[in-house]
């Protein structure tokens, strides 16, 4: 038996057309001109002297010394003032019928806090 004959006819393929390219000489001064305004940007956004900054561990160091003292002094004083909101709302829900004992308890446990320490308490 022979395959059936197929009525599809074959194309001819035709070429993709040529790319146009721009002579030699347009693409290195349209290069020049790109590096030209990289190095603008570069200029405008302080790129050496970040460059600088990273060559110099001693500056790297110092920064995030400061940046961790200043982080930290942030936490303690952030902390203190949630812990001191939280005390104040307790404080006022106290007067509060049948829930009241409780927050007095809580209360009195976040008060004596600073004196169960190991050495005090």
């Amino acid at each position: 038996m022979t395959p059936p004959k197929t009525t599809s006819k074959k194309t001819a393929k035709k070429p993709f057309p040529k790319k146009l390219s721009p002579k030699k000489g347009d693409e290195t001064e349209k290069a020049k001109e790109d590096l030209a305004e990289i190095a603008k940007t570069f200029e405008q956004i302080g790129f050496r002297d970040f460059i600088n900054f990273l060559q110099s561990p001693k500056k790297i160091m110092f920064r995030n010394f400061l940046a961790g003292i200043f982080r930290g002094v942030g936490v303690v004083i952030g902390m203190t003032v949630v812990v001191a909101l939280i005390v104040w709302i307790l404080t006022q829900l106290v007067d509060f019928p049948l829930i009241g004992e409780y927050f007095q308890d809580l209360l009195d446990l976040l008060e004596s806090a600073p004196m169960m320490t190991p050495n005090g308490g």
